[in-house]
């Protein structure tokens, strides 16, 4: 006997609920109604039943397809947008030009560069394929659920099974599916009506639904309005962010912390290194690979008293009797430190770099006639050497102070290399100390090829003096 919940005038059918005591008896039912040809059926049990999927002919799901199609879609998506927007395709499309940023010469555009805004784009559009798809094919969000009005369906929460066969279905027949119910074993069988009244959302509901969405639309039209307009009160900045955070930037003064108060006493941004600190592999121990001064030498200084000359050591550059420390050239090493092989290799790598750094001002023969010098003395002869000063002129390589072993030994030209001496600057952050020695390897090679060089000239010019006295001798015979 089927129970009437509703009065039929102000309600529509929208099927008939059959109870079943337990699951069993409801999976039978579900087969014979699934054989029956009935379609539009559903089953409700307090706990998970196993076969009773097929017995009802639920397929399975499309949404993973669903899902599979917009990721596919947003893979697309994501290499179109970015391909738009930096590759120079689309330079002078209007209203919306790409950009081709130039990056160090790296191509344009380069797929392995944009996989991962494209994964993330991905991730995102499966995500809410996935949860609103799910949405649509349960017909989410209903209002209302006339199943809910019937205080038997209470129990489907606790111990009873129920199976629902919905009028729309095309073999639902009123008598006919009571009937087959009945036969199936339902214990009761009530209608399930959807209350006519209940089919639409209270006008006030409406309403403020309606004055809420208009409310949410007003904060990004502002952000957007703030943005596109130039004021001269600050514009709304409602992500901070690291925008203001507390940062150093080059050439500045130094940052504050919360309260205002510099970090620094000095108030710099840039900050110095510290003190002592050297970088791990950056230790030069080795005075005479990196110094150019022997590593056994302890400075000593002639110091004048009352009494007569004493002879005393002293720190390094320190002064007494006004002979200096830093003058005494016995520090210097006489010979290439250990590890350094002179050979026909090591002579071209001093020549490379000599012929980068030092050939500008003292020439590639080291007579002091490079580019630099010779535009400077130009100068001086013009008078254009600015603020009333002069130019002074290279060194020659081959002046006599310079090629004196005992007045320039080799760790002394090393040094000069490394800091610069009087208007020389240094190079020691731009040489290696290994370079270094090759220039002075080089250096020493080159004066002595000169003093070769003079010396072939010199017995040239002896032997031409020579034949052209025996010319003249027999000549004028002596007697």
């Amino acid at each position: 006997m089927v129970e009437e919940n509703t009065n039929e005038q102000d309600s529509q059918l929208v099927g008939l609920l059959a109870q079943f005591d337990d699951p069993d008896s409801l999976i039978a039912a579900c087969n014979q109604a699934r054989e029956a040809g009935y379609k539009k059926m559903d089953a409700y049990t307090p706990f998970p039943v196993h076969g009773i999927d097929p017995a009802i002919g639920i397929k399975r799901s499309i949404l993973p397809f669903i899902v599979l199609a917009v990721g596919i879609g947003a893979a697309f998506v994501g290499i179109g947008l970015q391909f738009f927007a930096n590759s120079n395709y689309f330079d002078g499309l209007s209203p919306f030009p790409g950009y081709g940023f130039n990056i160090g010469g790296k191509p344009i555009f380069s797929t392995p560069a944009n996989i991962p805004v494209t994964f993330e784009i991905i991730v995102l559009s499966s995500a809410f394929a996935a949860f609103f798809g799910m949405w649509g094919l349960n017909k989410l969000p209903m209002f209302s659920n006339p199943l809910h009005r019937i205080s038997r369906f209470k129990r489907a929460t606790n111990d009873k099974f129920f199976l629902m066969i919905e009028e729309a279905d095309g073999q639902f027949e009123y008598a006919t599916t009571e009937g087959q119910l009945n036969e199936w074993g339902a214990v009761a069988i009530e209608e399930c009506r959807q209350d006519l009244t209940d089919t639409k959302l209270p006008r006030w509901l409406t309403v403020a639904g309606v004055m809420v969405a208009i409310l949410l639309l007003l904060p990004p039209v502002m952000i957007f309005r703030a943005k596109g307009m130039t004021e001269r009160a600050p514009r709304l900045h409602f992500n901070p962010d690291m925008d203001w955070q507390i940062k150093f930037k080059s050439q500045t003064v130094g940052p504050v912390n919360n309260e205002g108060e510099p970090l620094f006493e000095d108030m710099r941004a840039m900050r110095d290194q510290v003190p002592g600190t050297i970088a791990f592999g950056d230790l030069e121990a080795d005075s005479e690979m990196f110094e150019g001064i022997k590593s056994d030498w302890k400075p000593e200084v002639t110091v004048t008293t009352a009494t007569g000359s004493v002879r005393t050591s002293l720190g390094e550059n320190q002064e007494a009797g006004g002979v200096s420390a830093a003058d005494d050239l016995t520090k210097y090493v006489t010979s290439f430190p250990e590890g350094i092989e002179v050979n026909e290799e090591f002579l071209a790598r001093g020549q490379q770099r000599f012929n980068i750094y030092c050939s500008a001002c003292h020439g590639y023969d080291g007579n002091g006639n490079g580019l630099v010098n010779k535009r400077a003395m130009a100068l001086n002869a013009a008078g254009e050497a600015g603020m009333g000063t002069r130019w002074t002129t290279a060194k020659s390589l081959h002046d006599a102070t310079v090629k004196d072993s005992k007045q320039n030994p080799l760790g002394r030209i090393f040094e000069t290399i490394t800091h610069g001496r009087n208007t020389m600057g240094p190079y020691g952050a731009q040489i290696t100390p290994k370079d270094r020695w090759a220039i002075v390897a080089y250096v020493k090679a080159v004066q002595e090829t000169e003093l070769k060089l003079k010396s072939d000239q010199e017995a040239d010019d002896s032997d031409d003096s020579s034949d052209n006295s025996s010319e003249d001798d027999s000549a004028n015979p002596r007697p």
